[in-house]
């Protein structure tokens, strides 16, 4: 017998002890205590398959699993009556491995199941409409991703860059959540903005309702200091968590937050720090403020995310500016 089948034969005993004790409802017993301590690598197919019994645990009730589940155990029974003692070595070999291979067959269907996350993502100046499984939409901005994860009993949804609105289908069996910098936007069927703009997350309730929480495990404690609430929103108004500050919530323009939809940016005497910093989403080099002068100018206006020429000329029409490039790209605006 050479390595592989070797492993092979640990692993599918390995795995018949698993069902052997959880159809007796035991923790342990002599002679899988004996097995155990006959070969180091008998306890390194245990461990590996312990771990993988945990993922039976951890979507125990799928349909899916659970028919798995029951016809291992329904086949592990089947294979293991009669006495278990270590004297009949060749007998308890066999049933193992008839118990095994119908334990091995359900954690294939298990992993076939519990698939890896579809992740959609946009370069720069890009932006994309997807519509997931259950018919609700994530539109996203330039420079976002957003990682999607349906369950028979929860749609989860991670927002890791830039900016997305989602448009929610309803499905009171199935709650829709998205995660970003560590708080949880729960909706059942709304329509809502996230925005990640720099160390500052922004959740803008489009219509509906929707309920947002911190999550301690995701949650960077660097960035809040205090408690953060659960807190409810209704349609136009809008959340903000920035770092070292409670989280503030105020109506806002919906127009003003959904220009990025149209390829604009919406600017009511903004700061040019963070009109740049909106513009910089879209561009493919980026622009910088060389000084703080430059940086406390305010302005108003509409501009448009492709054209980052146009913005940089408005900026100088209009401010006390000059904007000179650098040998990168980089374009980089100071007080004249």
């Amino acid at each position: 017998m050479d390595m592989n089948e070797s492993e092979t034969s640990r692993l599918a005993q390995a795995a018949a002890w698993r069902v052997r004790l959880t159809e007796n409802d035991l923790e342990g017993c002599p002679e899988l205590s004996d097995w155990l301590a006959q070969d180091p690598r008998n306890a390194a197919a245990w461990k590996q398959v312990q771990n993988d019994w945990a993922l039976f645990g951890d979507h125990a009730t799928s349909p899916e699993i659970l028919e798995l589940r029951s016809a291992a155990l329904a086949h592990a029974h089947e294979a293991g009556r009669g006495r278990w003692v270590r004297s009949k070595r060749f007998a308890i070999a066999h049933r193992l491995g008839i118990a095994a291979g119908i334990l091995i067959l359900a954690a294939a269907g298990l992993f076939v199941w519990v698939k890896q996350p579809d992740v959609y993502s946009t370069a720069a100046g890009e932006r994309r409409i997807v519509t997931l499984a259950d018919g609700s939409q994530v539109a996203l901005d330039s420079r976002s991703e957003v990682r999607v994860e349906y369950s028979t009993h929860a749609r989860e949804l991670t927002l890791t860059r830039g900016q997305a609105r989602f448009d929610v289908v309803h499905d009171f069996e199935r709650p829709f959540s998205v995660i970003a910098d560590g708080h949880e936007v729960i909706a059942m069927g709304t329509s809502f903005n996230v925005d990640l703009f720099g160390p500052t997350l922004l959740v803008t309730l489009i219509e509906g309702r929707v309920v947002v929480s911190s999550t301690p495990a995701l949650s960077d404690p660097t960035k809040v200091d205090i408690p953060l609430p659960r807190i409810t929103l209704d349609a136009g108004e809008q959340v903000v968590f920035a770092p070292k500050t409670a989280p503030s919530v105020a109506r806002v323009n919906l127009g003003q937050t959904t220009a990025w939809e149209n390829g604009e940016i919406v600017s009511e005497n903004d700061s040019l720090t963070m009109l740049v910093a909106r513009i910089n989403r879209y561009a493919q080099h980026a622009v910088v403020i060389g000084d703080s002068e430059t940086a406390d100018l305010r302005i108003s206006g509409v501009f448009h995310t492709g054209d980052i020429d146009g913005f940089i000329s408005t900026i100088v029409a209009y401010l006390p500016v000059r904007a000179d490039k650098d040998a990168d790209g980089t374009t980089r605006l100071t007080h004249r």
